[in-house]
């Protein structure tokens, strides 16, 4: 080999490396952004499912223990459920009441709302 096609080589491999290098980065980044979005769909998926669930009687045996499993689950800042309103009264004294779930995290505050009968 001569030493100009050793300067070419040496020359198109930095090129190359540098390249690589740079493509590399960009697809970590856009891999702690997939992870990071991930993290917030489950939190979101999980918390809200199992709200809706609990407010069914399903799931959880109280809303004071899904409270306290997803604070600890997701390392939530408070979270918090209440009755909002009565809703739906009918004649027989049956009805419709609204729930609210409340909760803060990394990625700010969210709510729920679900009807539950009285």
């Amino acid at each position: 080999m001569r030493l100009s096609d050793v300067i070419v080589l040496s020359v198109i491999l930095s090129i190359f490396s540098t390249v690589y290098a740079g493509e590399i980065s960009v697809l970590k980044k856009m891999d702690n952004r997939i992870e990071e979005l991930r993290e917030k769909t489950d939190s979101l998926s999980f918390i809200s499912e199992s709200f809706y669930k609990t407010c069914e009687g399903r799931g959880f045996s109280s809303l004071e223990e899904w409270k306290t499993v997803c604070q600890r689950l997701w390392q939530l800042e408070s979270i918090e459920w209440k009755y909002v309103r009565p809703f739906d009264i009918r004649s027989d004294g049956n009805g419709l009441n609204l729930m609210c779930g409340t909760w803060r995290g990394c990625d700010g505050v969210k709510e729920i709302y679900c009807r539950i009968r009285s």
